[in-house]
Parts: structure tokens; C-alpha cells; sequence
């Protein structure tokens, strides 16, 4: 009882003691989590935004109340010590700065213990100051106290501030009190907000906060609440707090910057000029429960402000504004852009794509790109810029056209003509066609030349833009014979390429043997062949072809028949029947044993085995050559007894005579038939009575002894093995 008693005593003086300033604009007050290990320590800090001659009037020392929300009953009042000097200043300055305000930061601050088990109520507890003034005078309300208002919820006080939790701070306005808007125009300021402690990572979620406007409010000394809306003037209310309506403020979510910082930007188009108080009020939540209430009170001066210079776009032919162009343009070309030349004291800035084109400030832009454009314009003392709508221009492409004629190479034949073919990238154009520059008559899509000379076409699209083809040449070109040089006679067998010459050059050679342009007898065969060369070059005003005979000689026929036999001082004749007549030679080889080594068949006489070749050569000097051998026969010693005892006598059956058949084969078999010994070849080991390493049994043996591998004389008979 004693302390209801209490309270209301001191809302009284609350109420009934306003503190007289000089003029104040607004103000706030604030709730800080002090950096401190001290449990629930908060810092108050209620801060009015003055004139400077306020500052010496306000007192040191501004008494403020807690009270519960459910009731309104008054829990703790305390006193608050005002700076020990205006630390901090704020100028808000009109747009075209003919008027500013100047305001000083007048903070009065007191550290609380402020504990859950106190303050528990649910619905809350708000925080009020003694009343202050006199408010600025406005022209939408009549009160001229000031009274703040601050609402916190125990939720908040029970909450550990934990630095590694990015939800788990509270929102504090930055100071700012005073700003000026203008008559019948849309402006707009941001109210800034920062996190205490400032933390990065907030949300939606761990840190909402909402923006409501808030009427002004003063004292109330004969309620039972300590403040109170403040009284409206005719034509004002809490819904409408200027002329026109209320501030448009920032719909949730509210996105914090990295720095933990956030920019609430209201708007509003007041209707008339004066100085009109309002109030915003800042709730504060996180995951759905409201935590706090701040409310910060401001005004706003609005004045007649000079209306900008209209802004639109005018397009033209570059240098010639009166004459009007299209927005599209073609490649390579340009408009000019023209946003009213002649106005005083304005400034113009071009803008593509959004983007600010520097260095161009004059009031015509000549563009060439493709791009939206824009221009802004700002006239001294005017309050806002003037923005013109935004002018497309679109780069139409020029067509594309490419030339080819019936004749490649450009070159007009003697009495004929050449005709031009276009290709274009798109229909319904217009040609124009030159030749050495000079326009022609001809229209069409196609044109016959018949002169020499640079022909080029243009063509003209339904945008006017233009293409022109690269410049064609046509030279006048002359009759040339076809030849084909006489290609040389060859043998068959010669491997060497005879080089095919034809005039003019880079015709075609084609015919049997023929290879690019070269001529190989021994792939063409014997016989008369007929090749062709061909020229088919418009460029030389020559189609057509042109043959030439090439003779291949065939060989002389050889044939010296198998190889023979003789015995030794036997004789034979060579190419009994290999007379070919007249013209040709025959040259033998090796001479010895040969009676006549250039005759068509000699007598051999051969005293060993000999192999002779002919060669002959014919009226062409083609030569073919043909081998046969002669054998000699002789005698071979062949021994019928030998005794393998290793005495050193007769140890090895010994073959005399057999070094002159290099190639003969030897064979002994058993009584049994089985193979017991076998050489061949120059290098013969004697039979020494043994099979693989082991001696053989006395007895009869048979042996069998080709001199040759292919030759029908062989010895056969028996050799008696004695030990």
C-alpha cells in the first residue's frame, strides 16, 4: 500500500512538473545490455533532440518510471544524469538548401538491476519520463509536452545474452530527429537500426522487427495511465498525421546488413507545407514472442519546393534534331537523342542500362549501341531530379550479301558473259549494283556482265540499313590451244616415271600407267597406249582435250629350259632352239668352258659344275636374261668295310670324291631299316660307327647317297662295320 501510495506521488510530480527547454524536436529512449558480468544489468538511456539553448535549461538530473503494463501500477522510479555535454550533433538540411535545422543530442543515462523475479508480469513493463518542453510547435497537434515511452517484456529479461548466438541481442534507433520534406511530392529518409550487441547472421526468424507510425504522446494528469495520445488539430489523427495521410513504412521481413545494421525508409506525399510532430514505434520479436517496444518521436518540416524540368527523349538524325528517326538503327550507324536543349541552370545526365554514361552532360546523346536509355535532369534549387521514361534502341543488323558468278575465277571469255548470283540474309530487299562505282540500272537480285571490270552490289533492307558485297573482279581472258607433249618410247621393264608436260598447266592426265602427272611404262605393260590430257579452266576460256601415244616395248622371249646333267668331260649344247633372228645380241657369262660366249647357242664344256647366264638385247636395247646349271657327274669312293676299334686305321667310313657334291645327302640304315646315320651339306662329319653316342653292332649296313637333292643319279649298296 505504502508503495502504490508511492507511485502515485510520483506520477503526480510526474505528471504536474513539466521541465521547460527551449525547443525540443523528439526524442527516445533506450534499453542497453551493459557489458558487464553483473546478472539482469541494463543501461537507460532517454535521449531528447534540441536546439542548443536548450541544453543549459534542461536539468542534470530527469526523474523516470517503471510501470506494469497489467495495471499501470508504478514499480520502481529512478533518476537519470544528463551528459556532461552535447557530445553529439545533427543538421537536416532542406533539398535545395535554403533551410536547416540544427539539433543537439541531450542524453540523460541510469544503469538498473532489473531481475526476473521483480519484473515477471507477462504482459510487461513500459519505461516513461517526466514530461519535457516545450515541443517545437507543429501545426498538427496541440501539446507541447513531450513524453517517451519504452515497453520491455520479461521474456527479455530472462534471456541469456549469448555472444555466439546471432538472434540474441536487441534493436537501438540511431539518433536522428529532424527532416524536410516537400509540398505535394513524394519523399522519404531511412530510419536507422542497429543490433545491440551487434551481431551478424540475424533472421527473420531470431531477430523480426515490425514498423508502425505512432501518434505523438504527452502527459496525462488526471489518468490513470502517466501518458497519453497527444491532441490533434482539426483535420489530424493518429491515422493521418500529416496533410495527405500517413508515412508508408517498410512491410516484414526487415533485412539486417552483415554489419547488423538496417535502414527502414519510409515515405509520404504531404499536401501542404508546415511542421508536423509524428511517432514510429519499433516491436521487436524472436520465434513469435514479442520481447520489446520502442517508440521515437520526430518531425518533419515540408515546404514548397521548385518543381524539376520535365524530361523526355526526342530521337533525330544526328546534327538535324527537326528531323525525326526511328528507335531502330541500323549497324555502324547512329541517333542522336535529344532531351530539350536551351533550359537554364539544369543538368543532364544519360544513363544506360542504368548505368551513368560519363562525361555526358550535354542535353544531346549520340548513340550507337544497342541499350534502354535514360535521362535525368537537375535544375539548380529544385528539390527532386526528373527522370525521363526509358527510350529502347534496338541495332538492326545490316543484311548480309555475298556475289558468286557462273565463272569462278571472274574471267570473261571472247563473246560470252558472266552472270552474278546474290545471296542475302534476308528477303524483301532492294539491290543496287555498280560497276568501277558507278550505279547500274539493273535491280534484281541477279546481273550478266559483259564488260571487264569491279562489280559490287547494295542491298537495302525495309530498316534502310544496308549491306554491299566484297568488290568482284572480271578480267577479259583469252583463246589458248590445248598440247600435250609426245611422251618418249620405253621397255617394259623400265621402272623409271616419264614426266607428262600439257599446256596450259593444272589440266588432267589420265590413260593406263598414268599416275598424277607422271607416266610409268612397267604399269602400263607392253603395247601402244593412248593418254589424254584434259583442261577444263574457264579462266582460260578453254574446255576441252587433247591425246597423245605412248609405246611400251616388250622384252625379248628366254628360255633356257631346266638345268642338266653331264658327265665329267662331257660337253652340251646351250639354247639349242633360242635363235630369235635378226637384231638382236646374246651375251654369255660366265666364258669358261663356253666355245662362243656371244653365239645364240654354244657348246659348255664345263670342267666342274657351272651355272651359265644369257642375256639378250634387242633392237630397242630392251634386254632379258635366263640362267640354267650344268652339272658335272663324277665318281664317289665309296668304301664296303670299316673297322670303328680306335686303332686310328679305317676308324671312319670315308667318302672320297663327295666334297664336289656340297649339297649331297647321305643316309646309312640298319639290318632293320632304321636310320642310324644321316648328313647333308658342305660340312659332312664321317660315320664313325656310332648312334647317338653308342657303338653300333658288327654287321651289314645300307647306305644311299644322292649327289643332289633333285638329281636322279643316287648310290645304293651295303658297308660291312668289323671291330
Amino acid at each position: 500500500m505504502m508503495r502504490s501510495l508511492f507511485g502515485l506521488m510520483l506520477f503526480v510530480s510526474l505528471s504536474y512538473a513539466p521541465l521547460r527547454a527551449q525547443r525540443i524536436y523528439g526524442g527516445q529512449i533506450d534499453r542497453q545490455i551493459l557489458n558487464t558480468t553483473l546478472p539482469y544489468s541494463y543501461g537507460v538511456v532517454c535521449t531528447f533532440f534540441t536546439d542548443k539553448a536548450a541544453y543549459n535549461i534542461l536539468p542534470d538530473n530527469l526523474r523516470l518510471g517503471i510501470y506494469r503494463k497489467r495495471d499501470n501500477q508504478l514499480i520502481r522510479e529512478f533518476s537519470a544524469t544528463k551528459s556532461a555535454s552535447p557530445n553529439q550533433s545533427k543538421t537536416a538540411t532542406s533539398c535545395d538548401r535554403s533551410s536547416n535545422v540544427e539539433y543537439i543530442f541531450v542524453k540523460y543515462t541510469e544503469n538498473l538491476i532489473l531481475t526476473p523475479q521483480v519484473f515477471n508480469d507477462p504482459e510487461g513493463y513500459y519505461i516513461v519520463n517526466a514530461p519535457v518542453g516545450p515541443r517545437n510547435s507543429a501545426d498538427n497537434i496541440t501539446s507541447s509536452d513531450i513524453v517517451l515511452y519504452h515497453w520491455f517484456s520479461p521474456q527479455y529479461l530472462w534471456e541469456y545474452f549469448d555472444p555466439a548466438e546471432a538472434g540474441k541481442t536487441a534493436p537501438q534507433w540511431l539518433p536522428d530527429s529532424f527532416n524536410f520534406f516537400c509540398n505535394n511530392a513524394e519523399s522519404n529518409f531511412s530510419l536507422m537500426v542497429v543490433s545491440d550487441p551487434q551481431k551478424t547472421g540475424l533472421t527473420s526468424h531470431n531477430f523480426n522487427l515490425s514498423l508502425t507510425n505512432k501518434a505523438p504522446l504527452t502527459s496525462n494528469p488526471n489518468g490513470s495511465v502517466p501518458y497519453q495520445n497527444a491532441q490533434w488539430k482539426t483535420g489530424f489523427s493518429e491515422n493521418q498525421m500529416l496533410p495527405g495521410g500517413n508515412f508508408v513504412v517498410p512491410q516484414p521481413p526487415v533485412i539486417f546488413s552483415s554489419q547488423g545494421q538496417a535502414n527502414l525508409v519510409v515515405s509520404a506525399r504531404p499536401t501542404r507545407t508546415g511542421v508536423f510532430s509524428v511517432g514510429f514505434l519499433l516491436r521487436h520479436s524472436r520465434a513469435g514472442i514479442l520481447l520489446s517496444e520502442i517508440y521515437r518521436e520526430y518531425q518533419i518540416q515540408v515546404e514548397e519546393c521548385l518543381p524539376p524540368p520535365p524530361a523526355t527523349i526526342r530521337l533525330s538524325e544526328v546534327g538535324n534534331p527537326q528531323t525525326i528517326a526511328s528507335s531502330k538503327i541500323c549497324e555502324g550507324k547512329s541517333v542522336q537523342l535529344n532531351a530539350g536543349a536551351g533550359q537554364p541552370n539544369v543538368k543532364y545526365e544519360w544513363f544506360k542500362n542504368n548505368t551513368l554514361i560519363p562525361n555526358q552532360n550535354d542535353s544531346v546523346l549520340v548513340v550507337a549501341e544497342e541499350g534502354s536509355y535514360k535521362v535525368v535532369l537537375t535544375k539548380t534549387g529544385a528539390c527532386f531530379t526528373s527522370t525521363s521514361p526509358t527510350t529502347a534502341i534496338l541495332l538492326v543488323p545490316n543484311p548480309q550479301v555475298t556475289v558468286s558468278s557462273t565463272i569462278a575465277g571472274g574471267i570473261l571469255c571472247p563473246n560470252d558473259s558472266l552472270k552474278f548470283t546474290t545471296l542475302v540474309s534476308e528477303p524483301l530487299v532492294r539491290y543496287q549494283w555498280f560497276r568501277n562505282n558507278t550505279l547500274l540500272t539493273t535491280t534484281t537480285a541477279t546481273y550478266v556482265a559483259t564488260q571487264a571490270g569491279i562489280y559490287s552490289v547494295k542491298v537495302i533492307d525495309q530498316n534502310l540499313c544496308v549491306g554491299e558485297s566484297s568488290p568482284y573482279v572480271v578480267s577479259l581472258g583469252q583463246n589458248q590451244p590445248i598440247t600435250f607433249h609426245p611422251i618418249p618410247s620405253r621397255c617394259v621393264s623400265d621402272t623409271t616415271a616419264i614426266p607428262l608436260i600439257g599446256s596450259p598447266l593444272g589440266g588432267l592426265f589420265s590413260g593406263k600407267g598414268v599416275i598424277g602427272e607422271k607416266f610409268y611404262p612397267h604399269k602400263a605393260g607392253a603395247g601402244i597406249h593412248e593418254l589424254s590430257y584434259r583442261f577444263d579452266n574457264p579462266n582460260f576460256c578453254v574446255i576441252g582435250a587433247t591425246n597423245q601415244t605412248a609405246e611400251v616395248w616388250a622384252l625379248p622371249t628366254v628360255d633356257l629350259g631346266n638345268d642338266q646333267f653331264i658327265s665329267q668331260d662331257a660337253s652340251i649344247q646351250l639354247n639349242s632352239n633360242g635363235n630369235l633372228g635378226v637384231g638382236y645380241t646374246y651375251q654369255w657369262s660366265p666364258p669358261q668352258g663356253l666355245d662362243d660366249t656371244s653365239a645364240p647357242s654354244p657348246i659348255a664344256s664345263p670342267e666342274i659344275t657351272t651355272e651359265y647366264q644369257l642375256r639378250i638385247t634387242d633392237s630397242h636395247n630392251c634386254t632379258a636374261t635366263d640362267s640354267v646349271l650344268i652339272g658335272i657327274i663324277r665318281g664317289i669312293s665309296i668304301p664296303d668295310v670299316f673297322t670303328p676299334n680306335g686303332d686310328g686305321i679305317n676308324d671312319t667310313w670315308v667318302l672320297r670324291g663327295a666334297e664336289e657334291y656340297p649339297e649331297a645327302e647321305i643316309m646309312v640304315f640298319d639290318r632293320w631299316g632304321s636310320l642310324v646315320y644321316y648328313q647333308t651339306g658342305s660340312k659332312q662329319v664321317a660315320f664313325d660307327g656310332t648312334y647317338q653316342s653308342k657303338s653300333l653292332p658288327v654287321g651289314v649296313y645300307v647306305y644311299t647317297i644322292k649327289t643332289e637333292p633333285q638329281a636322279s643319279h643316287t648310290y645304293r649298296g651295303h658297308v660291312l662295320l668289323l671291330r
